[in-house]
């Protein structure tokens, strides 16, 4: 498998793709918050910066070979903030659970990293569609990485609805928008079966009304106690996050903040929760 991926990026290093501004600095100096995809020179650049140790080998492997086989196909932002998030589950949970569910998986990108990180792990990626690009980027990254495709799978599931996971399942969840991150404050807290969370929020909802949205079921605020009838949403995301965070505590919930690069997000505040008296297991 190595062999063939050092081909692959052999082969495309002699290519004629167009240089780009980037080109000419390290992994590590690029916009990492940028909307723009990873372009087919961006290999070279990938591969140089996990030879002399300027970033993570494991990020400069999977950014090379979506270069090479999928350019312009993943925002940049997604692939930096995807392994950040990972490595962030890994410093808080390095003993498990190995059953993970992350919900609004979008295209699935954090269950990659979670997955190479430790390829123990059995990652659910929860979403109410599964998006083409999930099945596209999961097919691509299985052609060098084929532990993905037994240890990743897929539910096309609403879980503000209902979540039928195991007591001992990590629920994580990468930039969940808007009432979506209180959505996975309740799947974590709700029906006696308290798991613990990784949570990346992000649009805080600033109203206090709420919107009208198509996708939104008509519900009040009473859904999320913690929010005080949107009154809290007012005073601004910091002090949403800090309700989210009161309320699992008072839920029994050891809770702790802890932050991505704020140069992938300015929305990097990341809220991981543990169930008191937990234990891990597999």
């Amino acid at each position: 498998m190595r062999v063939a991926y050092m081909l692959l990026v052999a082969s495309f290093a002699n290519s004629a793709a167009q240089p780009m501004a980037r080109h000419g600095l390290p992994v590590s100096a690029w916009r990492k918050s940028s909307r723009n995809k990873i372009a087919s020179g961006d290999a070279r650049c990938f591969e140089a910066s996990a030879r002399s140790g300027d970033a993570d080998p494991l990020l400069c492997q999977v950014g090379s070979w979506i270069s090479a086989k999928l350019p312009n196909f993943l925002p940049r932002k997604e692939l930096f903030e995807a392994h950040a998030v990972a490595n962030l589950i890994d410093q808080h949970f390095p003993k498990g659970p190995l059953r993970i569910a992350e919900l609004c998986a979008g295209c699935g990108l954090l269950a990659v990293f979670l997955v190479l990180r430790d390829n123990r792990r059995q990652v659910c990626c929860i979403d109410k569609k599964q998006p083409p690009s999930a099945s596209k980027l999961l097919n691509c990254l299985s052609e060098a990485w084929p532990v993905l495709d037994t240890q990743i799978s897929w539910s096309e599931q609403d879980f503000r609805y209902e979540l039928d996971l195991g007591s001992n399942e990590l629920i994580a969840s990468c930039h969940a928008c808007s009432l979506l991150s209180d959505e996975v404050v309740l799947a974590a807290t709700s029906n006696g079966k308290e798991r613990p969370m990784v949570l990346l929020p992000c649009c805080h909802e600033k109203q206090p009304a709420l919107p009208y949205r198509p996708w939104m079921p008509r519900w009040t605020w009473d859904r999320w106690p913690w929010l005080l009838k949107g009154e809290v949403n007012l005073q601004g995301a910091v002090s949403v996050d800090n309700a989210r965070i009161s309320y699992m505590r008072q839920c029994g919930f050891h809770v702790a903040v802890d932050h991505i690069d704020g140069a992938i997000s300015k929305q990097n505040a990341t809220i991981v929760a543990t169930p008191a008296n937990w234990e891990p297991s597999v």
